[in-house]
């Protein structure tokens, strides 16, 4: 029988305001279905709900829609268990920003592609979406040898798994 390990609670809450690139669709950037689903992380329409290492902190990322595919507006929760410097903060914000192409200005594309008539109904339902997806290169790579030969259900196992066994377990709300 595995043991219980006990959450760490992350009780401090930093806001940020993030406003991305227009257009920005914030559910197509931050729900990919098709993605391998790790267990660290909820959607639902309007909010993702992360767990984060950055600089060695373990944090708790909710990430709330406040704004429309044109006046894009993204208000972050940080929960930490401590309170976090200005500039750790930035530094966070920053790498997000990265991680899911918030400052990607898709324009161009719009403008290349608006009379291609089989992009036209694609581009019309996902627009604003972002490429990209939060996950590290380190975890790109764990993904990658837990999928080998094995099903989709069997690597979510094994992922999780590992989640359990080295991660950290992490409670905020």
């Amino acid at each position: 029988m595995a043991k219980r390990v006990k959450a760490k609670k992350l009780t401090h809450k930093t806001t940020v305001r993030i406003k991305p690139t227009a257009p920005f669709a914030f559910d197509y950037t931050f729900h990919k279905p098709g993605h391998f689903t790790s267990g660290d992380n909820i959607w639902q329409p309007g909010i993702r709900w992360q767990t984060w290492v950055w600089k060695g902190e373990c944090l708790g990322l909710k990430f709330e829609n406040k704004g429309t595919v044109s006046k894009s507006l993204i208000v972050l929760l940080i929960f930490s268990e401590k309170a976090l410097s200005k500039s750790f903060t930035n530094s966070l914000v920053k790498e997000v920003e990265y991680r899911y192409n918030l400052n990607l200005d898709l324009e161009d594309f719009y403008r290349k592609f608006r009379t291609d008539k089989l992009l036209e109904p694609v581009i019309k339902r996902l627009r604003g979406m972002r490429p990209g997806h939060p996950s590290s290169l380190y975890e790109y790579l764990i993904i990658g040898i837990v999928l080998q030969n094995a099903s989709v259900r069997r690597s979510i196992q094994m992922f999780r798994a590992l989640l359990e066994h080295y991660g950290t377990l992490l409670e905020f709300y």
